[in-house]
């Protein structure tokens, strides 16, 4: 089995169609079909099953798949990592983050990095950690940043605490219940949430709940942070978001943090990377700067803190 052979199996299983995976990865068709034939023989097992309009993996195939993901990007990543000590500043770094941590985090991070990589082609994608968990370990990213999930520690990733904020609830501007001090004084209003219960998102759910109001009434559900701030903004819809992100540039301009006295969830961003997987000098350089744009955030301590639990609503009265 060879590292070419697996980029070819990747392709195929990428494109579905061996015409297809030769033409996106430059080579014949006969040349990949070579390929294949040979990493079937030394398996000794189909990878592929042929139909009508292209290829479909085998379970045998589906299961190499996964391992290849992570071979290649090893070696893509060993590769990147000895010239980048060689003194090469090129190479390529990948992450996942959530859309809050972005608009807080990556414009310093990314704008710092790239005084010393200048070269590194940076690649980012959307999502919250049921997303992006899976294709980390994976090997699809370097690491991740996004709020940090209820329950039990994933031993196969090692997170890196970086902001740590209480939640508000925002409405518009001129909102008939932008007054209100309390929670059960919006038992009526309707809510766009971020996620279900139990998920990064859906704290308003646990709000209600250690209030006594029941369920909250949910107009949309959505993951898409511009899609709650263009909803609230241009309607009677309320949301939950972090007191750090309320008081940035994309809210404050057209959103109003109401000032309740109830217990609020606790919003946590952290860095996961892959456990024993060592980064590349650039993603460890880009991750620095990652945490140093954090720490720069008013109210938040040096981001270098282990995740010690899942985070606790602050009390009633607490101060803000």
């Amino acid at each position: 089995m060879t590292l070419q052979q697996l980029h070819d199996l990747l392709a195929l299983a990428r494109h579905g169609s061996l015409h297809a995976a030769a033409r996106a990865s430059g080579q014949t068709q006969p040349a990949l079909t070579r390929s294949l034939g040979r990493l079937e023989a030394d398996l000794g097992a189909a990878l592929f099953d042929r139909h009508a309009r292209g290829v479909r993996p085998t379970e045998a195939g589906r299961r190499l798949i996964e391992h290849a993901q992570r071979i290649v990007a090893e070696a893509d990543r060993a590769r990147d990592a000895v010239a980048q000590l060689s003194g090469d500043r090129r190479g390529r770094v990948a992450y996942g983050i959530s859309v809050a941590a972005s608009i807080l985090l990556a414009p310093m991070a990314v704008q710092q990095f790239r005084h010393r990589y200048p070269q590194v082609s940076l690649h980012s994608r959307s999502g919250l950690y049921h997303t992006l968990a899976g294709p980390l370990r994976e090997g699809q990213f370097d690491f991740v940043i996004c709020p940090v999930p209820p329950g039990a520690a994933d031993q196969q990733l090692l997170p890196q605490a970086l902001l740590r904020s209480e939640m508000v609830i925002v409405a518009r501007r001129g909102h008939p219940l932008a007054g209100a001090l309390a929670l059960e004084a919006l038992g009526d209003a309707s809510f766009v949430s971020g996620g279900p219960r139990g998920l990064p998102g859906g704290g308003i759910h646990d709000a209600f709940e250690l209030a006594g109001l029941g369920a909250p009434r949910i107009a949309l559900h959505t993951d898409g942070l511009f899609d709650t701030v263009a909803l609230v903004a241009g309607t009677d819809c309320l949301a939950m978001v972090p007191a750090v992100l309320a008081r940035s540039g994309l809210m404050r301009e057209s959103l109003v943090a109401l000032a309740l006295r109830d217990a609020m969830p606790v919003y946590e961003v952290a860095l996961f990377q892959q456990r024993g997987v060592p980064p590349t000098p650039a993603a460890d350089e880009l991750m620095r700067e990652f945490a140093r744009a954090a720490a720069r955030i008013p109210g938040q301590a040096s981001a270098t803190a282990p995740i010690e639990g899942p985070a606790k609503p602050r009390g009633a009265g607490q101060a803000r």
